[in-house]
């Protein structure tokens, strides 16, 4: 959803106007924050779906460095509005995530509703560890991956209200650079 944000927003923004080009001028403070939280995300997310148990058995752990990272990249970027929006979501998701064991609760139903079964038999055998179907047991079920982007979208999938937030505010971030006056 973050790069079809990012996406939709290049396109818009050069539709009103905007510059590719004010790209190269975007002060992004400690950038580097935002890279390594997302590269430990990746990493994790690799080595456990290659069986690799310290990965499977520590991704509490690991999602904790993933977003003390993205936190420590968003705070040296607060005073940039949009951050304050990819805040919100990156919060909610984390808040979520930890209540849930390290896992972000996905909805069974949303995901037989756009065809994604195998997706959930990989989650119900702990092939996918950053997920984890919702039950009873679930805390913060509105906070999980409950809504639907089905077809005719070419990639239907399933967010959360943080992924929502994030991709406003990396829309909105993208339209102040392209934007600005050079």
């Amino acid at each position: 959803m973050l790069i079809e944000s990012a996406g939709t927003s290049f396109v818009i923004g050069k539709l009103r106007g905007g510059s590719f080009s004010n790209i190269k001028d975007a002060n992004l403070e400690k950038w580097y924050f935002f890279v390594l939280g997302f590269l430990v995300e990746f990493v994790a997310v690799y080595m456990s779906s290659r069986g690799i148990g310290f990965f499977i058995e520590n991704i509490l752990y690991i999602h904790c460095l993933s977003y003390l990272l993205l936190f420590i990249g968003i705070y040296f970027n607060r005073s940039i509005p949009a951050f304050r929006i990819i805040f919100i979501g990156v919060f909610l998701n984390f808040l979520v995530i930890m209540a849930n064991g390290g896992h972000m609760p996905v909805s069974g139903e949303a995901m037989v509703s756009i065809g994604l079964i195998e997706n959930m038999a990989n989650i119900r055998e702990g092939k996918i560890v950053t997920h984890a179907l919702m039950d009873s047991h679930t805390a913060f079920k509105y906070l999980g991956d409950i809504f639907v982007l089905p077809k005719p979208y070419p990639r239907p999938k399933i967010f959360s209200i943080g992924d929502v937030f994030m991709a406003l505010g990396i829309f909105i971030y993208i339209q102040g650079i392209m934007k600005k006056k050079s």
